[in-house]
């Protein structure tokens, strides 16, 4: 029996190579209403690949992030995640967190829930967990990882767009020394067209470099760090 192909990926994913992988057709249109400011609702599939061309690139969740106008100077971002385990048991997590409005979106305060699920969508409750937490006033100089969703989205397609700060992960573990930085447009060629997006990338201790891209109205189309992409459904 000839044994399956297997050709190793070897590059950077980008939104051109996942097109070439499968895992992106094209990117849903931005609604000409859409401001990065004001209220709106992202939906993303977190797809990985396995390193190679032929197998094992899939679907393993979900993300949707809701943006809603709070009180002056703040908005709230609600969050809920979606991701499928090797043993077919599914994390959930839920959450609210508002954010200042300022580059960062930095959290003011927020609440957070993780629970397992297995395959019939009974709850396992002994591996649940929730929290409850608040930033200090002073506190303007840190991030939330899906804070950034937000945040990079405000930011200006320019090479002074850089921002320098401590990046909380999952909302509890902090990582100080980031940066993110705008890198330039880059042509995306789909249907024999080319599209223009515009990158901006992660730096810091503790993480796998970060890449998000955007399109002209400044909506967030991909984010990808290695082998994980979140990639805009709707």
């Amino acid at each position: 029996m000839a044994k399956q192909k297997r050709t190793i990926v070897g590059e950077n994913l980008t939104p051109s190579l996942l097109i070439e992988l499968g895992g992106l057709e094209e990117f849903p249109s931005t609604p000409m209403d859409f401001k990065p400011d004001g209220n709106w609702v992202n939906t993303y599939r977190i797809w990985t690949c396995h390193g190679y061309r032929e197998s094992g690139n899939e679907d393993v969740g979900s993300l949707r992030i809701t943006r809603r106008i709070a009180s002056k100077g703040t908005f709230v971002l609600e969050l809920r995640q979606e991701v499928v385990q090797t043993d077919d048991l599914t994390n959930v997590i839920e959450g609210t967190i508002k954010c200042r409005l300022n580059q960062l979106a930095s959290p003011v305060e927020w609440r957070l829930s993780s629970r397992f699920e297995r395959p019939d969508g009974k709850v396992i409750s002994e591996l649940g967990t929730g929290n409850h937490s608040a930033a200090t006033e002073s506190v303007t100089h840190t991030a939330g990882d899906w804070c950034l969703f937000e945040a990079v989205q405000r930011l200006a397609f320019d090479k002074a767009s850089s921002l320098s700060f401590d990046l909380l992960e999952g909302m509890s573990l902090s990582k100080p020394g980031h940066r993110l930085f705008y890198r330039r447009t880059y042509p995306m060629k789909t249907d024999g067209q080319s599209i223009p997006l515009h990158c901006f990338a992660q730096f810091g201790t503790g993480i796998l470099p970060y890449e998000y891209w955007l399109d002209n109205r400044h909506r967030l189309l991909a984010v990808i760090s290695m082998n994980k992409a979140y990639v805009l459904d709707k």
